[in-house]
């Protein structure tokens, strides 16, 4: 029994990390209809028990999207290092080496080179074959739509298994392959749409679909979950601790709000494609719907708009089940951790904020090796190797990052004229009394230090991140390498702690969505619908958890109740405070807005200079404060980031292809309906 349960397993777990767009391949090749359900178990045996089954099911849970795993990451960097947010420095990460130089190609997908896997690459190589994970580290979505599709038509026959347990089991697999193909779609557009599991040999004919048909068999396959009778809405709290994790209702409906979100954003809604085909490049059979919805439908909005008013409608008849953690306290300390506890921390009987989230480790612990105890089996390990890696430079925040920050108060931030030699005469200090937010996200130089729940930096109880500081000038005894320190700042995130991966012995689970983003969503698609004060109510909500004052009365001269346009900035915004860092949204939210001025806008660094009491700068290697004096004031730079310039700051590179990724010249010769987007 153990030896067919291991096979079992190996069948899924073996391609655990798969991410179709954010990482993965849209080919419907060797992967998906060569493969068949395991070496010596055929499908009788999988369904021929209730504990095969399910873990049958365990092993496509495994391959759910999660940023922060070995697979998922280029090189080392995870999807973020994209974005505006945050910029990687390693030398040998994978942006820097491959991505920000425009490597991306065509041909590029048919590589099994580190360096692209964490945003595009393509994987038809069979997932039981260990040089191909060890390769690519993750297998084609389809293998995931295929084991779904597997449970559906096959879990009726399990003959230990109650009636309401086949039905939540449906439930789940339709949401975990809704998300693959939602993962894919946001990466490629329409997609090649398997509506069943297809048996080895069998040919696939219908080809690649259009956009709009792939958001709506998305959406039909959401509606199935929803519709399934023993697909619970939430977990008792007394299952928290076994199964926190488990998709319910809740997870699908909210993955339908965001799946209309993004299809009505203008990169696929608009009056015209975001790019069109050159007919020059062109060498296969094109249909431009399959990257464009053929017209802007406003209506597309409404869809997400209903959506988000069935998932609060449902949460309220089961008794408000999902909930914002709230602060104890109504000061800074009680902010950061009612929003720690929000984005880290797995749902428990007092926490009931994530509805849809990965599990990459059971838990992190000094204990334990580079901060890890073990891994739960329902991923590749968060491990040492992405902790490392981001600590090296992977991902190191830009100072576009650290200004969506805005004031405690309320108000954006309203400091970009200090910036330059003599240009502080007031010697105001630009990271006081700002969003707490910011205070887990990123270090900035601070008098005042989190050691209450991590300890302090080898003896310091303030935060020197400026020239000549302790943790500019000694960055070895901070757990970090050089390329972390380029921008002066460092991301703080995930990691709460830099003195060598010690974490806090909690279970972590990183969300793919979470309440906090479905007030977010709700307010992008009222505001997108008219009700502007209403996307300002949605968005109080969200701010009001770690004690910001009202958006729009903070900040009149944006006149959020009338200006539509300055209202979906905010949002946008927001959205890059709240869950920035937790599943690659930020770049996403650039795409599908098209957010050009975005990714072709220098990023830029930070250089804090202390300044002595005659107001000049400071000058030495070891520029420590005395916490015996008062808190120095400073002169702030900003300065163009020139390690890994990306590609498209030049003037005259960027085009609109850069929005969807490429597919691969290979699959679309295998002759199975793939057609290449528009510019590759």
């Amino acid at each position: 029994m153990k030896k067919i349960l291991n096979k079992i397993l190996v069948l899924g777990i073996s391609a655990v990390v798969g991410t179709a767009s954010c990482v993965d391949p849209i080919a419907v090749g060797d992967a998906f209809l060569e493969k068949a359900p395991g070496v010596d178990v055929n499908i009788d045996t999988v369904f021929s028990s209730a504990e095969y089954t399910r873990n049958f099911l365990w092993s496509a849970y495994g391959q759910l999207y999660c940023t922060y795993t070995s697979g998922n990451m280029m090189n080392g960097a995870p999807i973020d290092a994209l974005s505006d947010s945050y910029h990687c420095y390693c030398s040998w990460g994978g942006p820097i080496q491959s991505y920000y130089p425009g490597g991306l190609t065509e041909d590029a997908q048919d590589t099994y080179d580190g360096n692209f896997q964490g945003k595009f690459s393509y994987s038809t190589k069979d997932p039981s074959d260990d040089s191909s994970q060890n390769a690519n580290g993750r297998v084609s979505i389809y293998e995931t739509v295929r084991k779904c599709w597997q449970i559906i038509e096959n879990i009726d026959r399990v003959p230990d298994m109650s009636d309401d347990e086949k039905s939540r089991l449906k439930g789940e697999a339709y949401t975990i392959m809704a998300s693959r193909y939602f993962d894919a779609f946001r990466n490629f557009g329409g997609l090649c749409l398997a509506k069943k599991a297809y048996a080895v040999g069998e040919n696939f004919t219908d080809g690649r679909s259009t956009a709009m048909e792939t958001v709506e068999f998305i959406d039909s396959l959401i509606v199935c979950a929803i519709n399934e009778p023993g697909f619970i809405w939430n977990l008792e709290n007394a299952d928290q601790a076994q199964w926190s994790g488990r998709l319910t209702r809740a997870s699908a409906r909210a993955l339908r709000a965001k799946l209309w979100m993004h299809a009505a954003s203008p990169l696929f809604n608009n009056k015209e494609a975001y790019e069109q085909y050159n007919p020059l490049k062109v060498t296969e059979f094109t249909n431009i719907e399959h990257v464009w919805f053929g017209k802007e439908d406003p209506t597309l909005w409404n869809r997400c708009l209903k959506a988000c008013e069935e998932f609060f409608q449902d949460n309220a008849n089961n008794g408000n089940y999902y909930q914002l953690i709230q602060p104890t306290t109504q000061d800074e300390a009680g902010y950061r951790m009612a929003f720690r506890n929000a984005y880290r921390y797995r749902n428990d009987e007092n926490n009931h904020e994530k509805l849809f989230d990965a599990h990459p480790t059971q838990w992190m612990s000094s204990s334990g090796t580079n901060g890890v105890i073990e891994n739960n089996g329902w991923g590749w390990g968060w491990a040492g190797f992405a902790l490392d890696c981001m600590r090296q430079g992977g991902a190191v925040p830009t100072n576009e990052l650290v200004e969506c920050f805005g004031m405690q108060d309320g108000r954006v931030f309203p400091y970009e004229d200090l910036y330059g030699a003599g240009n502080n005469p007031d010697g105001i200090d630009i990271f006081k009394d700002r969003d707490p937010r910011l205070y887990e996200t990123v270090l900035v130089p601070r008098e005042s230090f989190p050691f209450d729940v991590v300890g302090d930096y080898n003896g310091f109880k303030y935060i020197d991140t400026w020239v000549g500081g302790a943790m500019d000038k000694d960055a070895g005894n901070f757990g970090n390498l050089a390329d972390d320190t380029h921008t002066y700042y460092r991301k703080f995130k995930w990691f709460l702690d830099y003195s060598g991966g010690k974490m806090d012995d909690k279970f972590i689970g990183i969300s793919y969505i979470r309440l906090a983003e479905m007030y977010l969503i709700y307010a992008e698609a009222l505001a997108e619908t008219g009700d502007l004060q209403g996307a300002l109510d949605q968005l109080h909500v969200v701010r009001s958890r770690v004690g910001l004052g009202r958006l729009e009365e903070k900040n009149p001269h944006l006149n959020l109740t009338t200006n539509k346009e300055n209202l979906i900035n905010e949002i946008l915004r927001e959205r890059n405070c709240e869950i920035g860092a937790e599943c690659g949204d930020r770049l996403y939210d650039m795409v599908r807005r098209k957010r050009q001025d975005l990714f072709t806008k220098t990023l830029h660094e930070i250089r804090v200079y202390r300044l002595d009491d005659a107001g000049n700068r400071m000058q030495g290697d070891d520029l420590r404060w005395d916490p015996s004096t008062p808190w120095p004031e400073f002169e702030y730079e900003k300065v163009p980031i020139e390690v890994g310039a990306r590609a498209w700051w030049r003037p005259g590179y960027w085009t609109n292809k850069w929005y969807l990724d490429p597919v691969s010249r290979i699959e679309i010769q295998k002759g199975y309906g793939l057609t290449q987007n528009p510019g590759w």
